[in-house]
């Protein structure tokens, strides 16, 4: 088996990527692959040297979100395993997609409501919202383009907005730099923030490359917490997680920086739920954003993203597995994308 790598520098270069890792992977278990750029004008004629393609593509990448799912489909079509596939990704970074997905399955998620015109929704507000409630950009990651709103007026406000000029989805820089102030614990955790800063201008670059978010509106209902949320990553017969401390004075934990991996926080419902979805829908690997409401400790979904950071998940230093069994072993997760496509092509 002969495995493509994407990889163009050029376009995003980044530590969160996982082609990195998938490229010392290969080299050191002696699996057979190439770096490919997937930019380039023959990358169909070029992939047919191969069995296999990953391609790690972002959500503030415009190039890739523009190309990357279409090249990956007809990688498919032509006989190649590809990560991600169409079911793990076709909806990744629309988070109304995600919504309509984890709906038709009837898993646990938060009441949600979209509107496609500003009369409809006005009218919902003045009639049948609930406050407060959480307004979402259907794009953006690490609690970016996420607010409560707390009363009538502010929600028309925002939807006014929503159905006008719009709203962007690049990341606030105000709101990350507060968020690493109020979340840092100690001058090792500021440095090691400080060191990550040109990584974040570049992303903040490229994600202004993309126009405003307009002319809809979605609404989510807020779910009480007792101060973290959790990240919840499967992959097979595997599954981890990250406890995610909600900021300070904030109700956010998503980008805030501040882990725990006290597997006491995960209820058997969240383990359960997360594996029988990804079963359902069939995800090569995906994390679930949980929240678990205080008052009946049932964990909701809020958000799902195939892409997320393998290095913080190693944290928790092991896994479950189906038979909510703990695995004192790192679920090193790019690795295991490797050896699960190598397993499907015996």
């Amino acid at each position: 088996m002969k495995i493509a790598i994407h990889q163009n520098k050029e376009i995003f270069d980044h530590s969160i990527t996982w082609e990195k890792v998938w490229i010392d992977y290969c080299g050191k278990n002696k699996i057979s692959y190439e770096i490919v750029d997937c930019f380039r004008t023959d990358i169909i004629e070029k992939l047919q040297e191969f069995d296999s393609l990953v391609w790690h593509f972002q959500n503030y990448v415009l190039q890739e979100m523009m190309f990357a799912r279409s090249i990956l489909n007809v990688a498919t079509k032509m006989g190649l395993k590809v990560f991600p596939d169409f079911n793990t990704a076709w909806h990744f970074d629309d988070k109304i997609s995600e919504m309509y997905l984890l709906q038709s399955i009837n898993a646990p998620i938060p009441k949600s409501w979209v509107f496609s015109t500003e009369d409809d929704c006005i009218h919902w507000i003045n009639n049948y919202a609930e406050f407060p409630i959480i307004a979402k950009l259907k794009c953006g990651a690490g609690s970016h383009n996420v607010q409560l709103i707390k009363s009538g007026l502010e929600a028309k406000c925002y939807v006014r907005k929503m159905f006008g000029k719009g709203l962007s989805s690049s990341p606030n820089i105000i709101f990350k730099a507060s968020s690493n102030l109020k979340s840092s614990k100690s001058w090792k955790t500021i440095v090691s923030r400080i060191k990550k800063i040109p990584e974040f201008l570049q992303t903040l670059d490229r994600s202004k490359r993309f126009g405003n978010e307009k002319d809809y509106s979605y609404f989510q209902e807020f779910i009480p917490n007792d101060g973290f949320d959790l990240k919840v990553v499967v992959i097979g017969d595997k599954l981890s997680f990250i406890a995610r401390n909600i900021r300070k004075g904030d109700f956010r934990a998503s980008g805030g920086g501040s882990f725990s991996f006290d597997r006491s926080l995960v209820p058997d419902n969240v383990i359960k739920s997360a594996f029988e979805i990804s079963d359902k829908l069939g995800f090569q690997c995906m994390g679930y954003d949980y929240v678990i409401d205080k008052n009946s400790n049932e964990g909701k979904i809020v958000e799902i993203s195939y892409a997320f950071s393998h290095t913080v998940l190693l944290g928790a230093g092991g896994y479950w597995n189906r038979d909510l069994e703990w695995f004192e072993e790192p679920l090193n997760i790019p690795n295991e994308i490797i050896d699960n496509l190598l397993l499907k092509s015996e």
